[in-house]
């Protein structure tokens, strides 16, 4: 029997501690270096390696960066990542996940495209252009009323060779590199049919009013105001100024056909278009972008008031006046 010394048991002892606090520390710094929880992972294209690494830490994908940077050095895997959609299991290695990111073992070639509130139809084609690689001369020739009349009623009695703005419904939609301009327009057609139903529909009718009116003003109130609260607000003025037969005196209409962001100048504003507000009374002939529900529904249900007028100032909030003169008070008070 060989007997163990107190020295001995003290160095054994030392180096246990050391060890559990050697690995603790590893684990601290290195993290798991496994995959934290199941779920599926969207690499947009253009994304560095290090957004990517951050972006996993924080949707709690992975614990720690470091392991995603060691094994992105290796055979240069971080230059290769390819953009996709991603599966990856609990317990998966990080080391195998890099290796996919690089070969682009993709669960699906599908990706995330969102259309935001208030993008206008050459807007929307732009992102998808740049989403596709597909020119975006391809989607704007497609964009137009006569090609998908027959399939959405709500489209039947425009103009069949008119755009098809403030009908793409704006949101985020799945996209593959194989789909067509056509693809995403049926999808963003078919959108808007149920985000519009016939109910909706059916109260427009009550007012009135025609759809296309609805979504035309909509689109001024989507351009014009930030606020939900300020929408139904501002589209109370607006209807009362079109039924009493005054000008709409709304800058968004004139910035869409001079394809301008504010700034407008004197030129601008003798422009003799029935873009121009201030010339033609009522709306436009065509919607100025596509709205969101919030703006429709503003437009279909307004707020009435004593208010007959409104600017935006600086900081975005809208200011409203009863009368021309507290207006233009509003205007050097607000806007100089």
């Amino acid at each position: 029997m060989i007997a163990i010394t107190n020295t001995k048991k003290f160095s054994i002892t030392s180096l246990v501690i050391t060890s559990i606090v050697g690995l603790f520390i590893f684990r601290l710094v290195w993290g798991s270096g496994v995959i934290q929880k199941t779920g599926d992972i969207e690499i947009e294209k253009g994304k560095s390696a290090a957004e990517i690494w951050r972006n996993l830490v924080d949707e709690g994908i992975s614990d720690r960066t470091i392991p995603w940077k060691f094994y992105g050095r290796k055979d240069n895997a971080a230059a290769k990542i390819q953009a996709g959609i991603y599966h990856v299991e609990k317990g998966e290695k990080i080391s195998e996940v890099v290796k996919r990111f690089a070969s682009g073992d993709v669960q699906t070639k599908e990706f995330s495209v969102t259309f935001p509130e208030g993008f206008t139809v050459a807007q929307i084609a732009a992102r998808f252009a740049d989403r596709t690689g597909k020119p975006s001369s391809e989607f704007l020739n497609e964009a137009t009323v006569g090609k998908y009349a027959e399939k959405f009623s709500f489209l039947r009695g425009l103009q069949s060779g008119r755009s098809l703005e403030g009908y793409l419904f704006p949101d985020t939609y799945r996209i593959t590199p194989d789909d067509s301009p056509e693809d995403v327009i049926m999808r963003m057609l078919g959108n808007f049919d149920k985000k519009i139903p016939e109910n909706l529909r059916e109260e427009i009718i009550r007012q009135g009013k025609t759809l296309d009116e609805i979504i035309n003003m909509a689109s001024i109130l989507e351009k014009e105001v930030q606020t939900e609260k300020d929408m139904v607000m501002v589209a109370g003025v607006l209807w009362k100024r079109i039924s009493e037969g005054e000008g709409l005196y709304v800058d968004a209409t004139l910035e869409y056909i001079v394809e301008k962001n504010g700034e407008l100048t004197v030129q601008d504003l003798a422009l003799d278009s029935p873009y121009n507000t201030r010339k033609y009374r009522g709306l436009p002939p065509t919607p100025i972008n596509n709205p969101g529900l919030t703006a429709i529904l503003a437009a279909i249900r307004p707020e009435a008031s004593e208010y007959y007028y409104y600017l935006t100032a600086k900081d975005g909030t809208t200011i409203f006046a009863k009368t021309n003169d507290e207006h233009n008070r509003n205007k050097v008070k607000y806007l100089q």
